[in-house]
């Protein structure tokens, strides 16, 4: 830098140029342009404000039964609530073949807990796999998955309720045959999380 005769150093007067905030308008003019397009987007393939489960097909699986009646009188009153109602799945061709007796009870008692057993002409592979895949998809976390020596197989689901409670279910899986299984459907009412 250059000095002064004082011995003090010349300051440089800064740069004239223009500063243009066009580089600043395109990226303003790109974010709202990507925004209103996935709005309008959203407005025409929405649920019109009424969410629901979106159960994903998979390949190779076993299909959900939609209008299964095995868990007829599990839901009444808003217990379970709708999320963990979601859960309360079973494949096509499976019927109920009893009560088991669990120590709790149904809609309207202080802790929820009931279960059934329910046969279904599928290996037990398939249908651990069908249980797993699907309760996953409608946002249940697997907890557990244990195989016992005797040859049964559990599964252990958490979900959060929108009653703000954790719920368990549970799939406790005997291979009857090759091409057959019959396995015992659980679900209950945990811990308050909230």
């Amino acid at each position: 830098m250059p000095a002064t005769a004082e011995g003090r150093v010349a300051t440089v007067p800064p740069i004239r140029g223009r500063t243009s905030i066009l580089p600043a308008a395109v990226v303003l003019i790109i974010a709202v342009g990507t925004l209103a397009f996935f709005t309008v987007l959203n407005v025409l393939l929405g649920t019109n404000g009424s969410p629901q489960a979106q159960v994903p097909v998979i390949v190779g699986g076993l299909p959900i039964a939609r209008h299964a009646t095995v868990f007829e009188g599990w839901v009444q009153g808003g217990a379970p609530p709708a999320n963990i109602a979601s859960g309360l799945i079973v494949p096509v061709g499976a019927h109920r073949v009893g009560s088991v007796a669990t120590g709790g009870g149904g809609p309207g008692s202080s802790a929820y807990d009931l279960a059934d057993r329910i046969a279904v002409a599928a290996p037990r592979a398939r249908v651990l796999g069908f249980y797993r895949s699907d309760m996953e998809a409608l946002g249940w976390t697997l907890e557990s998955m244990t195989v016992s020596p005797h040859g049964t197989a559990e599964l252990l689901f958490q979900k959060g309720g929108a009653d703000g409670f954790y719920w368990e279910a549970g799939v406790d899986a005997t291979a009857t045959s090759p091409t057959a299984t019959t396995y015992t459907y659980r679900l209950f009412q945990a811990a308050d999380y909230s």
